[in-house]
This record gives C-alpha cells, structure tokens and sequence, in this order.
C-alpha cells in the first residue's frame, strides 16, 4: 500500500475525509490540518482549517486507488512522470508530528541568520533540521528539505 496525492474541490477536504474514514472502502486518508482563529465583527472562533488546500492523502493499493471516485468531490490524482505520485511513509508521518503539535511552544531565538541551520524538534518535528531562507522583523522562513517546503515561524 501507498500514499497517494488526491486532489478534491475547495473547502470540501474535511467533508470527504469524514465520508472517506466512514466508509468501508479499504483506504486510509490523512488531511494535515491546523487551527486559525477566524475574527467576525461580533465574535471570535477557532477554526480548523487544511494545512495543503484541496489535498488529501490516501494510502491504498494501485488496484483500489480508484475507488475515491466514487465520492462526490474528488477530481484527480496528482502525478508525477506519467505515474501517480506516491509520497513516503516517513513524509505522512512528519506532516503528522507537525498537525498533532496543539500547544503553543514559547522559543527564543538569539539571532536568526539566513543560511544558519535551525533544530526543529521544539516545534513537533522529530530529529529535523531546517535551513533559514530569508528573515523580517517578526516572520522567519525555514525551507525544509526532507518535506520540498518552507516553514513560516512568527518570531516574538
């Protein structure tokens, strides 16, 4: 079995999980998820909210993979090569450690320069190092190279 990129329509990657996880196809699917606190003119609420807009992984077999298709909302699979993409055990696993990582982890950081490597074990991820790309007054871009992404972290 293998993971595999599904691509859905807008804001319907937690509704075709939820019927994904509910079914008894032989499939399992993992949205990243994180929380934002959304602001209206009279209230304030948390909300939770994909970490990758319009993906979903699905670990299935290459016989089964088809079968998402039958829910309402799944348009395609991302490939790569003329082949679907499959993304690694240990990839699925680090997107895991980051969205299970709730709480608010207070750090500080002396001095952040741009091609310094940085220890991200305090933010969730395990045994990982990231790279500093660029620095502003708040925000520090962090490029990952074991995920092919950057990380935004909001400095104090």
């Amino acid at each position: 079995m293998n993971w595999f990129v599904l691509y859905v329509k807008t804001r319907q990657e937690l509704k075709i999980q939820n019927y994904l996880k509910s079914s008894n196809l032989n499939i399992e699917v993992f949205c990243p998820t994180r929380i934002v606190i959304k602001q209206w003119s009279d209230r304030k609420k948390k909300i939770e909210l994909p970490l990758l807009p319009s993906i979903l992984f699905i670990k299935s077999t290459d016989e089964n993979r088809d079968i998402v298709f039958s829910v309402p909302g799944c348009i395609r699979y991302l490939f790569e090569f003329g082949k679907p993409a499959i993304v690694k055990d240990f990839e699925i696993e680090q997107l895991v450690a980051i969205t299970d990582n709730k709480r608010v982890i207070e750090h500080e950081v002396t001095a952040v320069v741009k091609g310094s490597e940085i220890d991200l074990t305090p933010y969730g991820f395990k045994d990982v190092k990231g790279i500093v790309d660029r620095v502003s007054n708040t925000v520090c871009w962090v490029a990952l190279d074991t995920l092919g992404c950057m990380l935004k972290l909001t400095l104090k």
